[in-house]
């Protein structure tokens, strides 16, 4: 392969790693550079016996299906030549007969007379790529007699690309590691008893979690209006609007003298909806800003009942001061509207209030409000994973 070639081709298998999909760009080129009749990318289970295909390239149906048959057979030298197997050797035909110092011992295998031959295979190169407790990662290269054997040149070339796709399929895994991770939050996200969005500094919708979006399929005191967050009624509006606002200046609301939480009343319930606010700070990273973002969840006030009260009065040990001010907390109130509710000055609510965060292990208002909410709410059922804004057909104009 020129110099060209081996860069449209390095480039297609660091592409791939970010997309499973471009698998199918880089056997083409594979093959179109060193003229393979069957180009393979496979999983080998050793320890079961089983192939699961990454790619699968040239090989017809009916040998797709009965390859474990065929390979993992006693006679299969392959199976048997472990060193060539290890993670950046390349292997051949050659290289195999070598080994084991048998010219002809690969043809003499069922795997080969019944599946390399048939389908007029008669070469191979390959390498394994990942190794790990019985389990390989596999990319072999097969071509007909006809051809012939792979050249030294071709050779050369494939062990050149071979370090590329190691490193790829390292950050094949990273990634992969990375979304695992980010599904279990989001799942978890869905278990929570409460609505929880993301939105942005503009107020967008980001992501939601089940309950948050069964709220905004339904209308009930919250929507979406070309894709920002608003509530349903517009009087309830006009408090939602600078609530928000509060979270996107460069100085994030919500100290104890600010409004953390408010209540949107709607038509559907008595009851308003709870909602509390905390802002996510934006984290620089090496190549990609994360924006700044809106947490807010979303409560039933009916999770807070008196008698409710009384069970995180007892697990916190409150003081009924203390508890009086954090059910009036819990309404919606500012912190001043909370202290005349309690029947406190608002210098003695102040006091109070950073116990209540003492006790309960938290920094500011909006914590207090969706610790004490999320202890005394009842679980509701996960109605299904969080979804990207995308993929929400809510925006109502």
């Amino acid at each position: 392969m020129n110099q060209q070639q081996t860069s449209l081709l390095t480039e297609a298998i660091y592409d791939a790693a970010v997309d499973p999909g471009g698998w199918a760009q880089v056997m083409a080129l594979l093959k179109e550079n060193l003229r393979t009749g069957a180009e393979t990318f496979y999983f080998l289970d050793y320890n079961r016996g089983t192939m699961k295909p990454i790619f699968i390239g040239g090989i017809a149906d009916f040998y797709f299906q009965c390859f474990e048959d065929r390979f993992f057979t006693e006679d299969n030298p392959c199976i048997h030549a472990e060193p060539l197997h290890r993670p950046g050797v390349v292997r051949t035909d050659e290289r195999l007969a070598a080994y084991f110092g048998d010219r002809n011992i690969l043809r003499r295998s069922q795997y080969y007379n019944d599946w390399m031959r048939p389908q007029e295979l008669d070469h191979s190169m390959g390498t394994t790529v990942l190794a790990e407790r019985g389990v390989v990662a596999n990319l072999s290269l097969l071509r007909s007699a006809d051809i012939g054997s792979f050249r030294a040149d071709e050779l050369q070339s494939f062990v050149r690309i071979c370090r590329h796709l190691r490193r790829a399929i390292r950050m094949a895994m990273r990634l992969e590691t990375v979304a695992a991770q980010s599904n279990t939050a989001l799942e978890a996200l869905d278990c929570l008893p409460y609505g929880a969005i993301f939105l942005d500094l503009q107020g967008r919708l980001l992501s939601c979690n089940a309950i948050a979006e069964t709220l905004l399929r339904t209308g009930d005191g919250l929507s979406l209006r070309g894709g920002r967050l608003v509530a349903v009624d517009n009087s309830e509006q006009r408090k939602l609007g600078p609530f928000l606002q509060q979270f996107a200046g460069d100085q994030a609301a919500g100290d104890e003298s600010g409004a953390a939480n408010i209540a949107i009343y709607r038509a559907s319930h008595p009851d308003p909806l709870i909602l509390s606010a905390i802002r996510l700070s934006a984290h620089q990273r090496t190549f990609v800003s994360a924006q700044a973002t809106i947490l807010l969840l979303i409560a039933e006030p009916a999770l807070a009942r008196p008698r409710d009260i009384e069970l995180v009065r007892r697990r916190y040990r409150f003081t009924p001061a203390e508890a009086r001010l954090a059910q009036a907390l819990l309404a919606g109130n500012s912190l001043k509207q909370a202290a005349e509710s309690a029947g406190t000055t608002y210098e003695t609510a102040r006091w109070y209030l950073k116990i209540l965060f003492q006790k309960t292990d938290t920094n500011r208002q909006a914590e207090l409000v969706a610790r004490l909410l999320n202890d005394m709410a009842v679980p509701a059922p996960t109605l299904g994973r969080a979804r990207e804004n995308a993929g929400l057909a809510l925006t109502r104009e």
